[in-house]
C-alpha cells in the first residue's frame, strides 16, 4: 500500500505516520477476519454439501496472511473428492431375509440423496476408495478398463460457488474487529 503525494512533504509525512500507527491494528483485524472467514467457509460448505466430516473440509483449507502488505488469502484444495465421501450403502432384502447390497445413496447436496443402484467401490492404487457404477444389464463390471471413477465436487469448487455469499459477513467481521482494536 503506497502513499504518494507530490508537493506536500508535511502531508506525506503525516499520512505515513498515520499508516505506521494503524498498521498493527489493521493487521490484527485482517488476521481475525481471515480466520473467521476460513471457519465460516468450512461451516457453510459442510452445511450445504454432504461431506461426511467437517474435519475433511477443514484440513483442505489454508489461510495465509502477509502483514507487510496487509493482505490475507484463503484457499482450498482443487482436487475433486471421490463420491465415497458423500455416500452411504443401501441394502435390500434378498432371499431368506438376508441383507443384500443394493448400491449407494449419494448425498452431494445435503438432504438431497440420489440412489446409485449399480454403484460399487474398489480400493485404488493409492489406497483410496473409488466408486464406479454399472448400468442395468451390464455384466462386465469386473473389467474396469475404460471406466472412469465417480467424483463429486472439490472443496475449492464448493468454496468458489459460495464465495459471494461469504463476503458480506467477513466484511462485517473485519469492520467490527477493526473498530474494537482501533479504540
Amino acid at each position: 500500500m503506497a502513499l504518494v503525494t507530490t508537493g506536500f512533504d508535511a502531508v506525506t509525512a503525516e499520512l505515513k505516520r498515520m499508516r505506521a500507527a494503524q498498521a498493527p491494528t489493521i493487521a490484527k483485524a485482517i488476521d481475525d477476519a481471515a480466520k473467521f472467514g476460513s471457519q465460516l467457509a468450512v461451516d457453510e460448505i459442510f452445511n450445504k454439501y454432504g461431506f461426511k466430516s467437517k474435519s475433511y473440509v477443514d484440513q483442505h483449507f489454508s489461510v495465509s496472511i502477509n502483514p507487510k502488505t496487509l493482505t490475507a488469502s484463503i484457499s482450498a484444495r482443487m482436487r475433486a473428492s471421490t463420491l465415497t465421501r458423500f455416500s452411504s450403502p443401501r441394502y435390500k432384502v434378498g432371499r431368506r431375509s438376508a441383507r443384500v447390497a443394493a448400491g449407494f445413496s449419494v448425498n452431494v447436496i445435503r438432504h438431497q440423496p440420489v440412489w446409485f443402484s449399480g454403484a460399487f467401490t474398489v480400493i485404488g492404487r493409492n489406497g483410496n476408495q473409488l466408486m464406479f457404477s454399472r448400468k442395468t444389464g451390464d455384466n462386465a463390471w469386473r473389467d474396469l478398463k475404460g471406466q472412469k471413477a465417480l467424483y463429486g465436487p472439490s472443496v475449492a469448487g464448493s468454496f468458489g460457488f459460495m464465495r459471494e455469499a461469504l463476503e458480506p459477513p467477513i466484511i462485517a467481521h473485519l469492520r467490527k474487529k477493526y473498530g474494537q482494536y482501533a479504540k
